[in-house]
Order: C-alpha cells, then sequence, then structure tokens
C-alpha cells in the first residue's frame, strides 16, 4: 500500500517538473525567436539612411513639432532605422508619395523619405512601406 502511495507520488512530481520544465522551454526568448524565423511575424526592420548621415532637412511641415526642434542623433536613431509592417489592400500604383526627411551622408550621397499622409504609407529609396511607430512620431499621437 504504502509502495503503491509513493509511486503515485513519485509520478505526480515526475510530472509537474516536466510541465515546469515546458513552461520555461516555450516561454523562453530562444524559443520565440526560432518560432518567429520558422513562421515570421510579419515585421522587418529597415536602414534606409547613407552610412555616416551627418545632415537632415524636414520636407513637410505638418509633422509634430517636438521633431521639427529634434537633434540630429534623436532623429537619426529614431527615423533611420524604421520597422516595416506589410502592406494590404492598397494599390501602389495609384499612391502619391511627397517628401518627408532628406537626409545627406559625409560622402554627398542623399537619401529621402516619403509619405502618403492619408494612408499612412511611406516610402524610402523606392521602397513603399506600412510603419506604426514611424506614424505615430511623426504626428505625435
Amino acid at each position: 500500500m504504502v509502495q503503491k502511495i509513493f509511486i503515485k507520488v513519485s509520478i505526480l512530481f515526475v510530472a509537474l517538473a516536466m510541465v515546469y520544465g515546458a513552461m520555461n522551454f516555450f516561454g523562453s526568448a530562444e524559443f520565440k525567436q526560432n518560432l518567429a524565423d520558422v513562421f515570421g511575424n510579419g515585421l522587418k526592420t529597415y536602414s534606409w539612411c547613407p552610412d555616416h548621415a551627418l545632415d537632415f532637412q524636414w520636407m513637410d511641415e505638418s509633422i509634430s513639432q517636438k521633431w521639427k526642434n529634434a537633434s540630429w542623433p534623436s532623429i537619426h536613431k529614431r527615423f533611420c532605422k524604421v520597422t516595416m509592417e506589410p502592406i494590404k489592400d492598397v494599390d501602389l500604383a495609384k499612391v502619391s508619395f511627397k517628401p518627408l526627411l532628406k537626409v545627406q551622408s559625409a560622402e554627398a550621397k542623399t537619401a529621402q523619405l516619403e509619405w502618403n499622409a492619408e494612408l499612412s504609407l511611406f516610402q524610402a529609396n523606392g521602397m513603399p512601406f506600412y510603419s506604426t511607430s514611424l506614424v505615430r512620431e511623426i504626428l505625435d499621437k
């Protein structure tokens, strides 16, 4: 009788340890990253500014006042490397973009970030994309 209880309790402890180990494994950052690599999460980062960017110029006056007065390092950090999201249900052939931010490098290379405010779409170096975080920053929402 005592042996049966000991075996049952042992099995319960082993099962509990396995559940705890599985929770730690499936909750780990490494597992989540591997899962995202296999299935993809739809978000990519894109660095559109030229290397060694030194100067910028805002081309649109409708942006938030905090960015009009911001320093170059903070603008570079926030706008040069953006999180891109997929574009859905938009005919890109009919979308027109207007200049938003122009960046110049030490080698005199320039790059321009353009946007369509109505659709909240962006384009940099000919690549259109959607970015929720960039819209929030520009419009200060």
